[in-house]
């Protein structure tokens, strides 16, 4: 029996161990998978003067265009009603990195305003822009035209 629960006590530690050791690896890939992505010049202004770092999204720009590409899925209620038309939205990353504030400018139907929302609410953590040394919001803009197909 103690044999046993040598073992059982050996397997449990060596299984924390790798656990520990892959989540610490995971964090270091991650963090320096994290890269620029600019603002276009239209989303300048005087409260969103362009920073001298840009917020940084782990994967950079490609990986956010995947991860709005996998999650715009067109909801039922604008298929049936239609929702041919352009989206344009503004979001904004704040001082820690989080990204929210989405304003809607124009959108072909209401549950597909909700959906973008919901696709900036789940986007992972960035690292935020910077300017003079200091993390500032940075604001972005997406923007998508919509063809029915049923016209």
């Amino acid at each position: 029996m103690h044999k046993f629960s040598f073992i059982v006590l050996f397997a449990f530690a060596a299984f924390l161990n790798m656990s520990c050791s892959s989540t610490e690896s995971q964090l270091k890939n991650s963090a320096s998978d994290y890269a620029e992505v600019p603002m276009p010049e239209s989303a300048l202004s005087e409260e969103y003067p362009e920073p001298e770092i840009h917020a940084k999204y782990p994967g950079g720009s490609a990986a956010l265009n995947e991860h709005i590409r996998l999650n715009t899925v067109i909801p039922e209620i604008a298929r049936i009603e239609g929702y041919e038309g352009r989206l344009l939205l503004t979001y904004v990353v704040d001082e820690k990195g989080k990204a929210g504030q989405v304003e809607i400018i124009n959108s072909p139907h209401e549950s597909i305003s909700e959906m973008y929302k919901s696709i900036v609410d789940s986007m992972e953590r960035w690292e935020p822009a910077v300017l003079r040394g200091e993390p500032v919001e940075q604001r972005y803009v997406i923007t998508s035209f919509f063809r029915d197909g049923n016209s």
